[in-house]
């Protein structure tokens, strides 16, 4: 009976991290979806056309990157229906663009942004829902917050290299240690 009572509190920790791991997640997914907004809405302002349609995209891109850094401070999901409002007018405001500019918004972009918005939303439904029960206080475990960073990565890495700003990139290949003046014989 003893071994009993001491596994108890051993397995409620481990349990404990990796809840807080999960809920950190949401945290993870608002930093991509923020980065994607961001390079969709530059691409949008600074285009040919201008289009302030960007505006509304690059406030929610530096609004989700200060809320998914709040909440990895806090290590929880902090207020989750400002998160869904959040998630909402980003999916809004993206399709607006798209529709105002399909040729300068990319679709895979906007497509990678919404799965990272809505895994946001999920995350936020979840802290709603949890907000009843008890919460362990339990710091979010590495492997868990690595796990969430390199998948979101996956998905922000191409999403980046599609939008506007991406495809005017240089190319980093063609860089060379020294730099040749074409006048200079």
């Amino acid at each position: 009976m003893h071994t009993a009572t001491q596994a108890a509190p051993a397995q409620a920790s481990r349990r404990g991290t990796r809840d807080a791991s999960v809920a950190m997640w949401p945290a993870i997914a608002a930093w991509g979806a923020g980065l994607v907004q961001l390079a969709l809405g530059a691409g949008a302002v600074t285009g040919s056309s201008g289009q302030p349609a960007g505006l509304p995209l690059i406030a929610l891109g530096l609004l989700a990157l200060a809320w998914g850094a709040w909440a990895l401070a806090r290590g929880r999901v902090i207020a989750p229906r400002a998160g869904v409002a959040g998630v909402l007018a980003g999916l809004v405001s993206g399709a607006v663009a798209l529709s105002i500019d399909p040729a300068r918004t990319s679709v895979v972009a906007m497509a990678a942004a919404s799965a990272l918005l809505i895994a946001v939303a999920i995350g936020c439904g979840r802290a709603l829902r949890a907000k009843d029960r008890a919460t362990d206080a339990s710091k979010p475990g590495l492997a868990g917050i690595f796990i969430g960073a390199v998948l979101v990565a996956a998905i922000v890495t191409p999403a980046l290299g599609a939008t506007e700003a991406g495809r005017l990139a240089p190319d980093h290949s063609v860089h060379g240690g020294v730099i040749e003046d074409p006048h200079h014989h």
